[in-house]
């Protein structure tokens, strides 16, 4: 099957229960000789968008389209072998072996794409929790203002406020934990 289109191989191995897309990939470039196949993942997507397409950063999870796009750069950038680039670049990523066979200048830029990362995580993290505190004095404010009276009461005892639905298992607690098919988050 080394002539057929990769799309074509990966459409056939997803046909396998319990195949996806970047099973398929694996499969079609380390047996059977689909050279150009990316398989995508958190990692090569973090490569992609640090090195070849900054643009896909935007993107909340990993669609058919995007691993489409994460592919279609590695191919643009390293053509007919595109696949064995990727491999390298991912154990690279990982901080494995290859990684001490890259130049140093890329391996900075890695390391400065890690930290703005962080950077950015921390800094959307203190944005949320200031809004939420934020809500919580607007919430309190609203509650301890003064009533219109008489009015405000009655309305209160005509409209009790329903009591708050209880919340399923947390994670460990037996909760089946589902992602979305063709989807894996990305942050």
């Amino acid at each position: 099957p080394g002539g057929e289109p990769r799309l074509e191989v990966q459409r056939a191995l997803c046909e396998l229960p319990g195949v996806g897309p970047k099973v398929a990939d694996c499969i079609a470039l380390f047996a059977l000789e689909q050279h150009g196949v990316i398989p995508v993942d958190v990692h090569v997507w973090r490569i992609t968008t640090r090195d070849y397409e900054p643009e896909l950063r935007q993107a909340k999870s990993l669609t058919p389209r995007i691993y489409e796009q994460v592919g279609g750069a590695f191919r643009k950038r390293f053509g007919d072998f595109a696949g064995w680039a990727h491999s390298l670049l991912f154990g690279a990523e990982l901080a494995g072996a290859a990684r001490a066979r890259l130049p140093a200048r890329l391996l900075q830029e890695m390391d400065a794409f890690r930290e703005e990362e962080k950077r950015a995580a921390k800094e959307l993290k203190e944005r949320r929790r200031a809004g939420t505190e934020e809500k919580k004095t607007k919430k309190k404010a609203t509650a301890t203002a003064p009533s219109d009276g008489a009015a405000g009461a009655s309305k209160a005892a005509k409209y009790p406020k329903a009591p708050k639905a209880a919340k399923g298992p947390k994670a460990g607690e037996g909760a089946a934990l589902k992602r979305p098919a063709g989807r894996i988050d990305l942050r």
